[in-house]
């Protein structure tokens, strides 16, 4: 299994493409790089020890979550 820090440095890059799509309008493949980030994101919750590393993990995690679902509802308008 990769080391926590690869694990981080793999999802953050997940989400800067994510980012990257989005601005594009790319909805669709933006809501696939968030979904793999908050899965690694998941993952690493329980590999921290500290608490206050695991709430940081929480909030960038629920703000991909949360864009997931905005990008999901232009994505349905889109259909």
């Amino acid at each position: 299994m990769p080391s926590s820090k690869a694990m981080l440095a793999t999802a953050l890059a997940k989400a800067n493409t994510a980012v990257q799509l989005d601005n594009t309008h790319s909805y669709a493949f933006a809501c696939k790089y968030y979904e793999e980030s908050c899965v690694l994101l998941s993952q690493l919750l329980p590999r921290s020890s500290n608490e206050k590393d695991r709430e940081k993990l929480k909030g960038i995690r629920q703000t991909y979550l949360r864009r997931i679902e905005v990008l999901s509802g232009a994505i349905s308008k889109e259909s």
